[in-house]
């Protein structure tokens, strides 16, 4: 009966120890195999690092490092940025490319538009980007800046249309810089524009830089306007400069200088407020003002400037308002082809 309690306790411990031993060699297998996998996959790691390097140090000293592709609003690597249509309308803020595709320089805020008009509203942030167009047209002579506008179909129709009118805005900013206009160039392009529930668009206009074109800069032409509408500031019935005054100043030396035989004609006109006598001469004070603004600070020839009066006579808003009152007083410049 011993021997047999003795067997019994030996064959319970074989079974046991067996059990325990395939049970270690479970674990120890997948033990093996997953440490097996860790190490493969670090070295594929390295592996790949070292494949990166290898092919950084291959690509050699004409290559682009996507860390020096914008250094602080500066030229850039050659990085072409540009869709096929020229201009890349996913690319945020104000940026400035040449024929290249180069990035010669960028701020983070665009110039923004407002739907269905021509006013543009540039942020504070890109204010200095005439200074940059200006030493950039001065270190490369041989080129020109394009413009580039954009307006939206759904907008409303208007001669020239909305995208011009924004580029020209741009482009009288630039005049007074002292760019020349001969070296300016404005396109518009209809897109199909995002605004915001404020009818903004933030990024309304492109800037590239393109060889100079020397037929026209030769020989420029320019629009001329029929008719133009300025408020300039009116105080106790004297006129005094202000900003729409200097950029009619320019315009007008610009189409006078470029074609000679046109004339301009400055015309007053007021509200309905006194008599007709009384505001037939204040707005020929008004306009005989501006007429000798033109004159001395453009150094135009006066016989192809004259001043002439309207009075109450032809108001363009209702004189029962004061904003209409407001809208009637106002010159209105003229140019005529002889």
């Amino acid at each position: 009966m011993l021997d047999n309690l003795i067997k019994s306790n030996l064959t319970g411990f074989m079974k046991n120890f067996f059990i325990s031993l395939l049970i270690f060699g479970i674990w120890s297998f997948f033990g093996l195999w997953l440490y097996s996998s860790f190490q493969t996959s670090k070295d594929e790691l390295n592996l790949s690092a070292q494949s990166l390097e290898a092919k950084d140090g291959e690509m050699g000293p004409n290559s682009i490092d996507s860390t020096n592709i914008i250094k602080n609003e500066s030229v850039v690597g050659r990085e072409s940025l540009m869709s096929s249509s020229g201009f890349d309308r996913s690319i945020e803020g104000l940026r400035a490319m040449n024929e290249d595709g180069d990035l010669i320089f960028v701020f983070d805020e665009g110039i923004a538009i407002k739907k269905n008009s021509p006013s543009i509203v540039i942020p504070a942030s890109a204010i200095d980007f005439k200074y940059k167009i200006n030493s950039y047209l001065i270190e490369h002579p041989n080129e020109e800046l394009v413009i580039n506008a954009y307006y939206d179909a759904s907008e409303s129709l208007e001669t020239p249309n909305l995208g011009d009118q924004r580029g020209m805005e741009v482009q009288k900013i630039l005049i007074n810089l002292g760019i020349l206009r001969e070296r300016i160039v404005v396109k518009s392009t209809i897109q199909s524009l995002d605004f915001d529930s404020t009818g903004t668009f933030n990024n309304g206009i492109s800037l590239q830089f393109k060889p100079l074109d020397e037929d026209r800069f030769k020989n420029p032409t320019v629009t001329i306007p029929q008719s133009q509408t300025i408020y300039p500031k009116f105080v106790n019935n004297d006129v005094f400069a202000n900003q729409e005054m200097r950029d009619l100043l320019t315009e007008a030396k610009f189409i006078l200088d470029t074609n000679p035989e046109v004339v301009l004609e400055v015309i007053g006109h007021t509200d309905y407020v006194g008599n007709a006598q009384d505001n037939y001469l204040v707005a020929l004070k008004y306009a005989q003002q501006v007429r000798w603004y033109l004159i001395s600070k453009g150094d135009l020839d006066k016989s192809r400037i004259k001043a002439s009066s309207k009075g109450e006579t032809e108001p363009i808003a209702n004189n029962a308002s004061a904003q209409g009152r407001l809208l009637n007083r106002r010159i209105e410049i003229k140019y005529i082809q002889n």
